[in-house]
């Protein structure tokens, strides 16, 4: 509806303003918070009620999990009102008005800029520090030094995908005809790389990569640009707007192996970490894995909690807010000024509502920086946590956050004891509070000069001797509906099962659809933690399920394939890829896996099977139905 020119503007005043504002962005935050609270929940009091231990840094673990919150509603709004208008208007006129070569560059760039505004990718940021140069160098150098070149991978890999999400909506083609050979390719790049000794290490992270691409920024902008291109072309159909997701997920997969090929020539090959002290790479490798300074981390040199003072925990949070602010300048502004002069300047056409449009740009900087500041100090922080954790509940494990240093320690307080064996332990009590403690005395932990004892406590196994079964038996329940509990708070699955049902005609129904997503991510999580507890090698993984997956299509109908594959996409936000990207890092140090990886590539395969299987039994009893209803009217 045009507006009327004549109309007179109503003013009005701050606090009217707010009270129209308030009610709308009330709704818009308790969404997000209904999306975060049960899976924040879940972690935290799995933590302090099942592993049996406090949560370090809660207070500003909640601060960080409240930015998370405000972020993405701001973020979300944004994208509404700025970015995906632009991408639908865009969408609308380049059919219109460019060649099909012209649509191709616009939607390779488009999708680079869409991955590197994608929230959860900043968690990769924060992956290096928990791999060792020496254990996985190809590993620890895309995710510290070349990490410029692992997030251009994954960007690329979603530009060339969203190509081909254009074509299918240009000329209707069914999906099957690129995810085919697309998944022949990546299965046999992954068997490959298996064999190399580099090469196998990067498999969890690229498969993962195909998760943290399909974030709130890439999926609806591809989506509003196809709906624009849908509207004006010929040969599309309604299925044709499922599969879009798929690709985006798949293909930076195949660009982070080809780059992770490229640089494994030019790294050392993994070795002892006593061999790597003693200068066992050449000059230039260690150049290039470490940087021009190349000082070598050692994990001999273990990072301990310190006391820090307010103005230091002030100082600190200023430049991580400013580190965040600029982190979101960087993902949103240039995408952003590429749509705008596209529009402008190339199809030569005036933006609708300008002021609702570069609101939108603003509200997604501003969302996008409190998000990455939560991310630092709230979604990083609980993962790491509780996945460092987990391992207790079948061994004992070392709890160096809670490290304590005793000042003026004299020996002559060490006593002996008698264990089970029969053999002598030394002791001594340590008097907190009203209580008094046994600590073990290990006198390698007492520095004679200084007089300090270092004490590290050890907490489990919980349930059991070391290694016991119900342990490992506890944790694999735990992530089971770590995944389940997670889906089902995942609004992009919601949003999805109300189109599926529109479109099978209520054949497919809503509830249905999230059961079955929901079951099929908490297997897949399973199935991930068993891979790090285990040191299960992914390959042995992705390649029985995804051919499992390819005979299935061929039974299944190009509707129920199209809304699998898609709903594999929606399960992992920007809540669910931090969280669980973590937590394996967490749980994968604590067991000394080199791979921690590899959790968000199971959880991402399993609800594709579990939809398929679900799509041929909701077919077959649609069939059954329609028989008996001709038996009937016979």
């Amino acid at each position: 509806m045009a507006r009327n020119e004549k109309e007179e503007s109503i003013h009005i005043g701050f606090r009217e303003t707010i009270t129209l504002i308030l009610p709308y962005f009330q709704k818009k935050i308790w969404d997000q918070i209904k999306a975060v609270i049960w899976i924040v929940l879940y972690l935290a009091l799995f933590q302090l009620f099942i592993l049996r231990i406090p949560i370090k840094e809660a207070g500003l673990i909640a601060l960080g999990i409240s930015a998370v919150v405000l972020g993405l509603a701001f973020f979300l709004e944004g994208l509404f009102l700025g970015l995906m208008p632009l991408g639908e208007a865009l969408g609308l006129r380049l059919p219109q008005k460019l060649g099909i070569f012209s649509i191709i560059l616009f939607s390779i760039l488009m999708g680079v800029g869409a991955t590197l505004a994608e929230p959860a990718i900043t968690i990769l940021r924060a992956c290096g520090s928990k791999v060792a140069p020496w254990d996985a160098p190809l590993l620890y150098f895309l995710l510290n030094e070349g990490s410029f070149y692992l997030y251009l991978s994954i960007a690329i890999g979603v530009g060339i995908s969203v190509v081909f999400g254009m074509l299918r909506f240009l000329f209707g083609f069914s999906l099957m005809r690129i995810l085919v050979p697309t998944i022949v390719i990546l299965l046999g790049v992954s068997i490959y790389a298996y064999f190399d000794e580099n090469l196998k290490f990067i498999s969890g992270l690229a498969w993962d990569s195909g998760a943290v691409t399909t974030g709130p920024v890439t999926v609806p902008l591809v989506v509003a640009l196809g709906i624009g291109i849908s509207k004006v072309a010929e040969k599309n159909d309604q299925s044709s707007a499922y599969g879009v997701v798929t690709l985006a997920s798949l293909f930076p997969i195949l660009s982070v192996f080809l780059v992770g090929m490229y640089f494994s020539g030019k790294l050392p090959k993994p070795m002892p970490e006593e061999v790597f002290f003693k200068q066992g790479i050449k000059l230039e490798e260690a150049k290039l894995l470490l940087g021009d300074s190349y000082k070598v981390p050692s994990t001999k040199e273990v990072s301990l909690p310190k006391k820090i003072s307010p103005p230091e925990f002030f100082k600190k949070a200023e430049e991580n807010i400013f580190d965040a602010f600029e982190l979101a300048i960087r993902a949103i502004l240039p995408l952003s000024i590429f749509l705008l002069l596209f529009l402008g300047l190339i199809l030569k056409e005036k933006i609708s509502y300008p002021e609702e449009v570069f609101l939108g740009i603003g509200f997604s900087i501003i969302g996008l920086s409190i998000f990455n500041f939560g991310i630092i100090f709230g979604l990083n922080k609980l993962g790491d946590q509780v996945g460092g954790k987990l391992p207790s509940t079948f061994r004992s494990i070392e709890l160096i956050d809670s490290t304590k240093f005793i000042p003026n320690f004299n020996p002559k307080s060490v006593l002996k004891a008698v264990n089970e064996d029969g053999k002598e332990e030394k002791f001594f009590y340590l008097k907190e509070r009203k209580s008094y403690t046994g600590i073990p005395y290990h006198e390698e932990n007492w520095n004679q000069k200084n007089k300090v004892y270092e004490y590290v406590p050890i907490h489990g196994p919980i349930f059991g001797k070391e290694d016991n079964l119900l342990g490992y038996l506890v944790v694999l329940v735990f992530a089971f509906f770590l995944g389940y509990s997670a889906t089902l708070a995942e609004p992009a699955l919601s949003a999805l099962g109300n189109t599926v049902e529109e479109t099978t005609v209520g054949t497919f129904r809503k509830s249905l659809l999230i059961q079955s997503v929901a079951v099929g991510v908490g297997l897949g999580t399973l199935l991930g933690m068993l891979k790090i507890l285990l040191e299960i090698p992914l390959v042995w993984i992705v390649v029985p399920i995804y051919l499992l997956l390819l005979f299935l299509n061929t039974f299944s109908k190009s509707e129920f394939i199209d809304i699998a594959w898609d709903s594999a996409g929606v399960t992992t936000g920007p809540i669910t890829v931090p969280l669980i990207i973590a937590m394996g890092l967490g749980i994968g140090n604590q067991m000394g896996t080199v791979d921690g990886f590899g959790i968000l590539a199971a959880a991402s395969a399993f609800p594709i099977l579990s939809v398929l299987i679900m799509g041929m039994i909701v077919e077959n009893s649609r069939k059954l139905s329609l028989r008996d209803s001709e038996l009937k009217e016979k």
